[in-house]
């Protein structure tokens, strides 16, 4: 099983085995996404004469030769995608499995409620937050948009001192971190 990672938006090549070239019979990629749907694109070397393709999967998604291509990748693009292919010497068969990621927005500010207010918004998986100092009283809720985003949003509630959010999400080389100051009078910066 190899694992793949593709960007929301961007093209994604998916390879099928080491196989293909001059000697390849066919290959079928049966995709299951993790949305429960599922389609098939294959292809035929030598089908009534010539080379024939078929597909029942978007029109995003385009099959050459062994690789498969996804245009415009989006979250539920991802799952898990077997391609079979036939050469002279049998069949293989190869999974692979798209997780598609989404970078969030990430903002530290002074929420309505005048507590320090840690924002990751719009990002897939979704992100994880915390703090330090971490007192014990957070609040931290998340939100699954309508695009299949997440939205989280962390409230410290802490006055007085200096806080750090820091954001991990998968889109990130490191956490993302941000210091902020709320004085001891809710709704008042530092």
């Amino acid at each position: 099983v190899t694992v793949v990672v593709g960007r929301r938006g961007t093209s994604t090549v998916l390879q099928c085995g080491g196989h293909g070239g001059d000697q390849l019979v066919g290959v079928i990629w049966k995709i299951h996404h993790n949305n429960n749907s599922s389609c098939l694109s294959s292809y035929a070397a030598l089908y009534k004469g010539g080379p024939e393709t078929h597909t029942n999967c978007s029109t995003r998604i385009t099959l050459t030769n062994t690789s498969l291509t996804i245009q415009d990748t989006q979250i539920s693009d991802g799952g898990n995608y077997t391609c079979e292919i036939s050469d002279p010497k049998g069949t293989f068969i190869y999974t692979t499995i798209l997780q598609v990621l989404v970078q969030p927005s990430v903002s530290l500010d002074v929420g309505s409620s005048g507590l320090p207010e840690c924002k990751a918004i719009g990002g897939f998986p979704a992100a994880e937050i915390s703090w330090i100092p971490h007192p014990g009283d957070i609040n931290t809720t998340k939100i699954k948009e309508s695009d299949d985003t997440w939205t989280v949003i962390s409230t410290d509630r802490v006055l007085g001192v200096s806080v750090t959010c820091f954001v991990s999400h998968p889109t990130f080389s490191n956490p993302w971190n941000s210091t902020i100051q709320v004085e001891r009078e809710i709704g008042k910066c530092m």
